[in-house]
């Protein structure tokens, strides 16, 4: 199932390479979601490449329930972001590989930064497969539209975060 979304964040882009270099600010914002940060690892500088892994728990309440049945009331996502370093403008690309073990479920994206005027055009695109018998496509179409709520939500934490003096 193919996924895409994007989404404007008002600071330039090294400001949101910061804050996704941060711990701090993953641990926020998988908070915000009701779960919690198991693990996290950065690598690299917001000047250069970079490579953020997450390991996270979240409930599955928004799950629809035929997801649930399977995977219980809470998922470990696991999530690593491979970015390129800067382009003279401050733009780089990426790659994005997020496993959820219990759903057999594997999300592989592209992720773009880019400058735009003043701030930042953040964007992700992909493909996701549930390998579940029998339901696995159900939970992929209606996992799809999550991932633009997703990004959103990312995105305005990012720009909160940035606004606060944090990054």
């Amino acid at each position: 199932m193919a996924f895409s979304a994007q989404q404007t964040i008002p600071h330039p882009p090294a400001a949101v390479a910061e804050t996704l270099l941060s711990e701090d600010f993953h641990r926020s914002v998988v908070e915000s979601f009701g779960g919690a940060l198991e693990s996290f690892s950065a690598e690299g500088t917001a000047e250069g490449p970079m490579t953020i892994t997450t390991v996270r728990t979240a409930p599955a309440d928004r799950l629809p329930d035929m997801a649930r049945k399977i995977i219980g009331s809470s998922l470990k996502v696991e999530q690593v972001e491979r970015w390129s370093a800067p382009a003279a403008d401050g733009s780089r690309t990426g790659t994005t590989t997020i496993t959820v073990p219990a759903a057999k479920a594997t999300a592989e994206g592209e992720l773009r930064l880019d400058a735009a005027g003043e701030g930042s055009e953040y964007a992700v695109s992909g493909e996701l497969a549930v390998k579940i018998p029998l339901v696995g496509s159900k939970i992929a179409a209606k996992a799809e539209p999550m991932v633009g709520k997703v990004v959103d939500r990312q995105a305005r934490a990012i720009a909160s975060w940035i606004e606060r003096g944090q990054a």
